[in-house]
């Protein structure tokens, strides 16, 4: 139209603009969302790969829970050894940490979940270390240990990824090493409370953790499968 004044757009706005249409599609809300997300999964995976600059956006399609970007970012790979390539650090265990704490138990697609174990499993193989990138509370166990399934038994690869991560935060306290701080002590005896209660057949999982933490969701019952558009050719 003739005098109309068109807007101006920086180069900042546009890719605000695009940036916000990414992160719903990472966010896999619909069922087009979990499509564009599959294929973006696709995208870091085989023309990108996992790389200590990108690590934080696998992360965000993890949280999406959704099971089918979930496998396209696994592929054929074992799921608890993801982030082998990546140098433990802070960020990834408070990440870990905050989905935990955030997640139902049962709620989310069990592969998202043995990632996460993957990644605390090896963060805590010399203990002290792990405590010392994040120094994890009672509350931070209970939410750990929640998402055990006392109807399946301990090989089931949900229940032993659980398993092994309160194993190694257990190890915080040994025998052969001093006595460590108040603190530290009742986070590993909270991961071997929980880890006991699990194993000891006669035991119930609310015996050390809090029942409201125990409340079940169901995965499959929210899942939102990816539309593949039809395309006419």
């Amino acid at each position: 139209m003739p005098g109309q004044a068109w807007p101006l757009w920086s180069e900042g706005e546009i890719d605000n603009l695009a940036l916000g249409y990414i992160n719903d599609i990472v966010a896999s809300g619909d069922e087009y969302s979990a499509f564009a997300a599959v294929a973006f999964a696709h995208y870091l995976v085989n023309k990108i790969g996992l790389t200590p600059d990108n690590y934080p956006i696998y992360f965000r399609l993890i949280e999406s829970g959704n099971r089918w970007v979930l496998d396209a970012l696994v592929g054929d790979k074992d799921p608890a050894k993801m982030f082998g390539s990546i140098q433990p650090n802070t960020f990834m265990l408070q990440e870990c940490f905050r989905m935990l704490t955030k997640w139902k138990a049962g709620e989310i697609y069990p592969k998202a979940l043995v990632i996460i174990y993957g990644l605390l499993t090896t963060c805590f193989t010399v203990p002290e270390e792990g405590y010392r990138l994040y120094p994890l509370t009672v509350t931070d166990v209970n939410n750990l240990g929640k998402h055990l399934d006392k109807s399946k038994d301990q090989m089931e690869p949900l229940n032993r990824s659980v398993l092994s991560t309160l194993d190694r935060i257990a190890g915080l306290i040994e025998p052969q090493k001093p006595m460590p701080s108040r603190e530290i002590q009742d986070v590993a005896l909270q991961a071997n409370n929980i880890r006991g209660k699990f194993l000891d057949m006669t035991k119930k999982l609310n015996e050390s953790i809090p029942d409201i933490l125990l409340t079940r969701g169901d995965y499959a019952a929210n899942e939102i499968k990816p539309n593949v558009p039809k395309i006419d050719v």
